[in-house]
């Protein structure tokens, strides 16, 4: 079907971010969850978030294994022109992508509470291979004269944002060494509505959901390069 690949990506964004806001103010206004600033693993932890959230991610980022394969028949001519081992790179980055949302798919159905050390695992994979994609993504498109402000900026936006994530997450939990004379304690202890918030936690949080929302962003600005693509 034409423009099937366009209209994939818009319901892949579309539903992530439908989803996404629909778990915050389930999960917030029950008082389930701290309305300021909640890791977004921690909303799902009971009934219906969990559902919402594992079913309307999971699609969503299915949506995108399918789209990495499309993505990667259409760079293929371009890295091909490029040259520079481009070629080999799209290889690669699509068997990254795919890896990666296999890893979210297990991410946003195998949460945080239940199984800390693989949602963590898996959340780690997911968010930096989509990451290293939308990068790979944008330089592609960049060499072959197919310029995007918008695309540029929200590559620059994820990785700082998934780097500060990164560093503010390792402060906490250094914190809390000093409390609990245990680093990995966050790990096996999600935080809850009743958990005293820190400041790093807090950074943690609002990282995390700026990096998320890079994503989307850099997402939609590839919806030109689907025009009139089926999957």
């Amino acid at each position: 079907m034409k423009n099937s690949a366009k209209l994939l990506l818009e319901l892949s964004v579309g539903l992530g971010l439908a989803t996404l806001i629909t778990t915050y103010l389930v999960s917030t206004t029950s008082g389930r969850v701290s309305s300021f600033i909640p890791i977004i693993s921690e909303m799902p932890f009971n009934e219906p978030e969990s559902t919402i959230f594992g079913t309307g991610l999971g699609i969503s980022i299915f949506s995108f294994l399918i789209l990495a394969q499309v993505f990667h028949r259409i760079f293929e001519p371009l890295a091909k022109d490029i040259g520079n081992s481009y070629e080999n790179w799209n290889d690669m980055i699509r068997i990254m992508a795919t890896l990666g949302a296999i890893c979210g798919i297990i991410t946003v159905n195998f949460h945080w509470n239940n199984y800390p050390i693989l949602h963590g695992f898996t959340a780690f994979i997911l968010f930096t291979s989509f990451l290293i994609w939308g990068t790979f993504a944008y330089l592609v498109l960049e060499k072959s004269g197919k310029r995007n402000n918008i695309r540029k900026y929200a590559v620059y936006a994820g990785w700082i944002f998934y780097v500060l994530m990164v560093v503010f997450s390792v402060m906490d939990n250094q914190e809390l060494k000093e409390k609990e004379n245990d680093f990995f304690y966050r790990i096996e202890n999600p935080p809850t509505v009743e958990t005293e918030r820190s400041l790093y936690l807090n950074l943690t949080a609002f990282c995390e959901w700026a990096m998320v929302f890079s994503f989307y962003t850099g997402a939609l600005t590839y919806r030109k390069e689907l025009e009139g693509i089926g999957i």
